[in-house]
């Protein structure tokens, strides 16, 4: 374990305030939670010693024991403290609401190798309507690295709804800024597929698309320059030398005659070479380093350029970009920003409510929760607050000092312009509660 230091809570936690004493064993105020609530409520738990404020060690830890059903077991650090070092958060991990009832963990302060155990808290933990069959229910003692790091992540994806549509928002933004690019898609496609085509045209010569392709592609010339290799009889200063040395020949044979610079062929029909007036100068020819230096074969091109079902398959012509993705306007028509989010967010009114300890009445209430359970009561105060109705939501703020009027009260419920306040007890004396009041 680790000696307690300085810790914060997250914005959005939602913190549940406590007390515990190391001397008095008062009823504690029940914490209400719901079946696998985790790490988004925070336990600020007071520290009291004799009911006063009890101050912890700098080198002291803190972790928190509870015993569940099944002989389970929860054993782990808390998250930090205050700077005055007299409360302690305790994070709601999922083994801590795995399963529904009443249960009492106690909060254990170690210094050096002395132990001290304070009080009962009281966590009520409804069941869930829905359960759970993926999560297992076991002991759990954890390190306060893994406490503080599932707190923060919870944290982070409870914020409300603003927040959400905030980020979705940002991602569309980032499509938005990237539609120059799916716009230019269409055009690299239709660009690739003519550089494939323009280079089967100078490999193979097939595609139609330019003149005279058929006899100036790297296919012909190779074909041209078997043949040339393979009738070749030699190069002669003149037609005699040449006659001399081939009185007759075949189909395809041919010679290069120095006085003309000329090729000359063999006529079987006539059985003498004949000049064709064709340039012995190979100058505008490839050879067959040119050409396999210059041109792509058929596996180059097939590796390197993508055919017209390549490219349907991978890329998205124009009518798909405009079915599948908007365009600027269309995001600033269809979503909000973040002013217009915060806008329209209500904001919660802070509001100071004292309890007299004259304003209590005993009898039976019964109080209901949002999840269809009932809680009863045998203590009722009723105080008038401007601007809360039967449906406002009510939450009592970290800022409420707990003194022992304040932890005597159970429940709290909005009414028509007031705040009833429940309690098992009537207080002695007033309590002071800060309260957040939203609609």
């Amino acid at each position: 374990m680790s000696k307690i230091t300085i810790y914060s809570p997250p914005a959005t936690a939602q913190i549940k305030a406590c007390a515990v004493d190391f001397d008095l064993r008062r009823a504690p105020v029940p914490v209400h939670l719901v079946q696998y609530d985790k790490t988004i409520p925070i336990l600020a738990v007071s520290l009291y010693k004799g009911s006063s404020p009890y101050t912890l060690p700098a080198d002291a830890e803190v972790n928190v024991r509870m015993n569940k059903r099944k002989n389970l077991f929860v054993y782990n650090p808390a998250l930090g403290c205050n700077e005055s070092r007299d409360m302690v958060y305790v994070a709601v991990t999922p083994q801590m609401t795995t399963q529904d009832g009443t249960f009492e963990p106690i909060l254990e302060v170690v210094i050096n190798s002395g132990v001290a155990g304070t009080s009962p808290l009281q966590l009520v933990i409804r069941r869930n309507p829905v359960q759970e069959g993926d999560l297992e229910d076991t002991s759990e003692a954890q390190t306060l690295a893994d406490l503080v790091s599932q707190a923060a992540a919870s944290a982070n994806a409870a914020a409300d709804s603003a927040r959400i549509v905030q980020e979705n928002k940002d991602a569309i933004q980032n499509a938005n800024g990237n539609i120059e690019a799916i716009k230019a898609a269409p055009a690299n496609a239709k660009a690739a597929a003519a550089s494939a085509k323009e280079a089967r045209s100078w490999a193979v010569g097939d595609t139609a698309s330019r003149p005279g392709e058929g006899m100036d592609n790297a296919k012909y010339y190779a074909a041209l320059a078997q043949q040339v290799s393979q009738g070749a009889v030699g190069w002669y200063t003149n037609y005699e030398a040449l006659y001399a040395a081939h009185d007759t020949g075949y189909d395809g044979n041919w010679a290069i005659i120095g006085d003309t610079d000329t090729i000359w062929v063999w006529d079987s029909d006539t059985g003498v070479w004949k000049d064709t007036g064709e340039s012995s100068k190979f100058a505008n020819y490839y050879d067959k380093t040119q050409i396999d230096a210059n041109f792509y074969d058929k596996t180059q091109i097939d590796e390197n350029f993508y055919d017209k079902t390549q490219i349907d398959e991978n890329f998205y012509d124009k009518t798909q970009i405009d079915e599948n993705f908007y365009d600027k306007t269309q995001i600033d028509e269809n979503f909000y920003d973040k002013t217009q989010i915060d806008a329209k967010l209500p904001k919660p009114v802070t509001v100071t409510v004292t309890v007299a300890a004259s304003a209590w009445t005993t009898g039976d209430y019964t109080v209901s929760w949002d999840d269809g359970s009932t809680s009863n009561y045998t203590a009722c105060a009723t105080v008038t607050v401007a601007g809360v109705t039967a449906d406002s939501r009510i939450v009592v703020s970290d800022r409420t000092r707990v003194t022992d009027a304040v932890r005597m009260v159970a429940a709290l419920e909005p009414g028509a312009g007031v705040v009833k306040f429940y309690a098992n007890s009537s207080p002695s004396a007033a309590a002071v509660f800060v309260v957040e009041v939203s609609q």
